[in-house]
């Protein structure tokens, strides 16, 4: 409530005649307006608009407890993330379609995506491959219990909560990873060590240090979206 009224201070000492709820939504207006220079994806905009309003609402009119609920639901879909340091980041059907091209050379192929969120790209090569294996790992329960449920209609595919750093990758011949920076050198050592030989890690957006891809697959949307192709023969032979 001090922040609140702290805002409306500031603003009615700066324009009186402007009510706070008009700031707030140009607040909103100037976070979408940059995030779409800045290249963001399209279905951020609605988010960047409503945010500074929400934010608002949150600290003027609703009741303390109430924070503590949406901090409940934040940790409930990113509290994986507080562990691995990665966010939550959503493949495209650009890079699902591209995955599926990846594959196309087999007939049964076996793919898991470390990190997954709504599990949207093992989905996608599960309607592609019927006679293929998908797994999809997260470790935020309600984002994995949305993919768990998404999931339910693909015998081909399951997804499991948990620590990505457990999975097998002894029978994949594709791994995905849509991290961030920071565990990627990690990644190609458990890709290494768990992989199978000529198997193929494709990491989203963020390519791994040092390592030189085999393959870059640009992307429509961001200037730096691409895929990384790796394959472990390359780096062990």
């Amino acid at each position: 409530p001090v922040l609140g009224e702290t805002v409306r201070d500031l603003a009615a000492g700066v324009c009186p005649d402007v009510p706070a709820p008009v700031w707030w939504a140009l607040m909103g207006f100037l976070a979408a307006v940059f995030g779409a220079g800045l290249g963001l994806p399209r279905w951020w905009l609605p988010f960047q608009l409503l945010a500074p309003t929400a934010c608002a609402l949150l600290i003027t009119i609703l009741p303390s407890w109430m924070a503590l609920v949406f901090l409940a639901i934040l940790l409930l879909l990113y509290g994986g993330g507080v562990v691995t340091r990665v966010p939550l980041y959503l493949s495209n059907r650009a890079a699902c379609e591209a995955l599926a091209e990846l594959l196309k050379d087999h007939s049964k192929p076996q793919a898991i995506d470390l990190g997954a969120g709504f599990g949207g790209p093992m989905r996608h090569l599960g309607r592609a491959f019927s006679g293929g294996r998908f797994v999809s790992v997260e470790a935020s329960p309600a984002t994995w219990l949305i993919a768990w449920l998404l999931a339910l209609p693909q015998r081909n595919l399951r997804v499991r909560w948990g620590d990505m750093w457990a999975a097998e990758l002894a029978d994949c011949d594709l791994v995905y990873v849509f991290l961030s920076p920071q565990p990627m050198p990690r990644v190609w050592v458990h890709f290494l060590a768990r992989g199978k030989s000529g198997a193929l890690l494709v990491s989203n957006t963020f390519p791994v240090p040092g390592i030189e891809p085999v393959h870059v697959i640009p992307l429509p949307g961001r200037p730096d979206a691409r895929l990384f192709v790796y394959r472990s023969h390359e780096q062990l032979a």
